[in-house]
């Protein structure tokens, strides 16, 4: 060993640099095998991905180690150096040296791991991957539904952690509380349509309320909150002229799509054999309460044109009369 650091240290600068050089790309091609070939030992993803990660920090902290000890005879100086250039290198660096925090911060505050479902910005998808600088996204939603993969891979800079808002769907709650809205004519039997409602979407939840209540009793416990009741909820609103009912529910993040079918298949299905006593509510159901108004406005107008037929035909009554009186 002392040999090897006599022999580093007659070398000259440019002679270090390019043995440094050298040295990373080595050090570089054998952690990027091992990070090809280690983790297929592995039969879980998850065992998988953290074994691929201890490699790739393993190779960074090996190379820097390797720097340090090729360069150790001017750490003093490239201290200084660094010193004096650190102000104008966070200057123009300033978004990877924010990246840097916000992937410290998602570390020590489990904002997120992979694996998990959470929005960012304006995008919301599955974390794929957690890197120094980026976090990896899988794009849910966008023109898809809420729910459903776009097949996009999102590439999101750790400093956004820092300046805004991170939306975790998983941590904690997987549920969500989501809705549909039923409209029906004003003529449908609201009562009923209440009742049905409450039904079919009690029926469809039922397997997972259980589990979210568990959830959220759970999280109750770790924070100051009430635990809310997660009952479904049916409201009745008027709008134009019909009945609009908004029905709530908590329902596993992942199954908001699979859930509005359920619903809304039971909902077709259940007022069609109620026909007469609930009907949706369609622009020919309008325009059909409409009618009465204008058989009224017709039969006004036809009023108004006997009469003034009747005008007409007085008056020349009147004029032949004082025809014939004149002759």
């Amino acid at each position: 060993m002392s040999t090897i650091a006599k022999q580093l240290a007659s070398l000259s600068i440019s002679g270090k640099i390019a043995f440094a050089v050298l040295g990373i790309l080595v050090i570089h091609a054998g952690f990027r095998l091992l990070e090809t070939t280690l983790p297929r030992h592995f039969q879980q993803a998850d065992a998988r991905y953290r074994v691929r990660k201890v490699v790739v920090f393993l190779g960074y902290g090996v190379a820097l180690l390797f720097l340090i000890a090729v360069f150790e005879d001017h750490l003093g100086s490239f201290t200084f150096a660094l010193g004096v250039a650190g102000a104008g290198i966070v200057v123009a660096l300033q978004d990877v040296v924010a990246s840097l925090g916000g992937w410290f911060a998602i570390g020590t505050s489990k904002l997120y791991t992979v694996g998990d479902r959470v929005q960012i910005g304006d995008t919301i998808g599955d974390v794929v991957d957690i890197s120094i600088l980026r976090t990896t996204v899988l794009e849910v939603g966008n023109w898809m539904s809420k729910d459903l993969h776009s097949g996009r891979v999102a590439q999101i800079p750790n400093y956004l952690v820092l300046k805004g808002a991170v939306y975790n769907y998983t941590q904690g709650v997987r549920f969500v509380w989501d809705e549909i809205k039923v409209t029906l004519t004003a003529q449908s039997d609201h009562g009923l349509a209440r009742t049905l409602l409450l039904g079919i979407v009690r029926d469809t939840v039922a397997d997972s309320m259980e589990e979210a209540r568990h959830t959220w009793s759970r999280v109750t416990n770790d924070y100051q909150i009430e635990n809310p009741s997660l009952n479904p909820i049916v409201a009745l609103a008027v709008n134009s002229g019909s009945m609009e009912f908004t029905v709530s529910y908590i329902v596993d993040y992942a199954e908001r799509t699979v859930t509005k079918d359920r619903l809304f298949t039971k909902i077709a299905d259940t007022i069609a054999k109620n026909q007469g006593r609930l009907e949706w509510a369609s622009s020919s159901s309008t325009s059909s309460t409409r009618v009465p108004k204008t058989h009224r406005l017709r039969r006004v107008l036809a009023r108004q044109q006997a009469r003034i037929v009747v005008a007409q035909a007085c008056l020349c009554l009147r004029f032949r009369s004082k025809a014939w009186v004149g002759s």
